[in-house]
C-alpha cells in the first residue's frame, strides 16, 4: 500500500502522516507550483484540470490519496489521478463542511478510469482538529485487507 497527500494548508498533510504511522508506511509528497490562494482557487472552479505535478511513482496496486476539497477540482490531485492505476484507491478529502456530494460525483467519476475499487471518505477539518476521525484506521484496514 501507498500513501500520498497533497496538502496546501497542511490538513491533509497530517492526516497523511497519522495513517502512515497506523500502516507503518511513509507518505509521498505530491508537489506542484506554489501559487498564491487565489490562483489555485480559480483553477479549482474548472472540473477535471490537471495541473503538472510531481510525485514517486506508485509501488503498490493499493493507494491511498489524502487531498483538499477545493470549489469544484484539485488540478494536482486530477493530474496524479490520470497518470496512476492501482486496484484500490481509497480518496481521503478534507473540507471545511459545503459541496460534498458533487465533489464526491467528479471525483468517483475521475477514479472509475484508475481503480477497480474505490472508496471516498470525507473529513471536515475543524473535526479533524479536534481528535474526532481517529479511529479511522479500522474502516480503511477493512477495505485494503
Amino acid at each position: 500500500m501507498d500513501i500520498y497527500y497533497f496538502s496546501y494548508t497542511g490538513t491533509s498533510k497530517e492526516i497523511a502522516e497519522w495513517l502512515s504511522k497506523k500502516f507503518n508506511l511513509k507518505p509521498k509528497e505530491i508537489r506542484t507550483y506554489k501559487f498564491p490562494y487565489l490562483i489555485w482557487l480559480f483553477l479549482s472552479f474548472i472540473p477535471y484540470l490537471p495541473f503538472k505535478a510531481t510525485f514517486e511513482p506508485p509501488f503498490n496496486d493499493t493507494i491511498i490519496l489524502c487531498f483538499p476539497k477545493w470549489t469544484f477540482n484539485c488540478p494536482p490531485i486530477t493530474y496524479f489521478l490520470k497518470k496512476i492505476r492501482c486496484r484500490k484507491l481509497i480518496l481521503i478529502i478534507s473540507y471545511k463542511g459545503w459541496g460534498k456530494k458533487l465533489y464526491e460525483h467528479l471525483y468517483l467519476k475521475l477514479a472509475s478510469k484508475v481503480a477497480k475499487e474505490i472508496k471516498i471518505t470525507f473529513i471536515k477539518q475543524k473535526l479533524w482538529k479536534r481528535g474526532i476521525y481517529k479511529n479511522l484506521e479500522s474502516e480503511f484496514y477493512k477495505f485494503v485487507y
